[in-house]
């Protein structure tokens, strides 16, 4: 899959479950969280080659997209997110690789406190 059509499909995920007033948008290869004030913060999938990546990588790098995307949220905030009402702890951003499908979360793998829809990569 394309650095770019990665971005793309993050970039819908991230999008249904900022809170209002963020925003997620995608740049090529570039991921862009803004707050409600304005910039927040960006990272890059464009080190993924779709000659060479493994499923591994593309999961790698969405970590890395989950992690920058909770801590523009939570640091803004200063609240957890995306914790449940009165938790304590932040919910760690999970991803991971099931063949080519990539599945994404907050929480403990075995405990998730939020799933979004995984990608699948395309061949």
């Amino acid at each position: 899959m394309a650095p770019s059509t990665f971005a793309r499909a993050l970039v819908k995920r991230l999008s249904a479950i900022l809170p209002d007033g963020y925003a997620a948008r995608a740049d090529g290869d570039t991921i862009h969280v803004h707050t409600p004030g304005g910039p927040g913060a960006s990272t890059s999938v464009g080190h993924l080659d779709p000659a060479e990546a493994e499923a591994d990588d593309y999961a790698d790098a969405a970590w890395n997209v989950l992690s920058m995307a909770q801590d523009v949220v939570s640091e803004s905030t200063a609240d957890p997110w995306p914790a449940p009402a009165g938790a304590d702890e932040v919910p760690e951003p999970g991803a991971g690789a099931d063949g080519r499908v990539i599945r994404l979360w907050f929480g403990a793998e075995d405990a998730q406190v939020l799933r979004l829809p995984p990608i699948t990569l395309e061949h």
